[in-house]
């Protein structure tokens, strides 16, 4: 739980820098930095770590995929226009964990709708594009799944 309370300060402070922009035109085409620039600066920075950490264990584990990097940053675009702020989410997250079967019922909310429903919000705004990205992306909240580069997307977002 501590991790969650670093991510909510890290959110005041969540600012890109000149490598970040690099990183991003590098692994994302026009259509996906647009997607990924309208998602508020705490996802895009949430979004680089996780970036940035899937390289690394990718790499030592033998399965680096540019597409592997590509969902990471683009994981949770399905959250755009939601309106999940920092204070929302938060919310969301204590609420989750107490009252999950029961909030799932109430999607007529609609930063809990974006809340549950982003993974697959995101598949629609990325269609078409290559399948196995919208795999990941689709399923990253999907723990039943048994892929080893989606098992790795997974724990890297759950860590950042």
């Amino acid at each position: 739980m501590f991790y969650r309370i670093k991510q909510f300060f890290q959110t005041f402070v969540a600012k890109l820098e000149k490598k970040d922009y690099d990183f991003i035109n590098f692994y994302l085409n026009s259509k996906e930095k647009e997607l990924f620039y309208k998602l508020n600066k705490a996802d895009q920075y949430h979004s680089l770590k996780v970036a940035r950490q899937v390289i690394d264990r990718s790499v030592k584990e033998g399965c680096y995929d540019i597409l592997l990097v590509k969902a990471a940053l683009l994981h949770d675009v399905g959250k755009i226009n939601s309106g999940l702020n920092v204070l929302t989410k938060s919310i969301m997250v204590i609420l989750d964990r107490m009252f999950s079967r029961q909030l799932r019922k109430v999607k007529k909310i609609k930063f809990i709708k974006y809340y549950y429903d982003h993974p697959k919000i995101a598949v629609q705004y990325l269609y078409p594009t290559d399948e196995y990205l919208l795999f990941l992306i689709e399923n990253h909240h999907n723990y039943n799944i048994n892929d080893k580069k989606l098992k790795l997307l997974q724990e890297c977002d759950c860590k950042n």
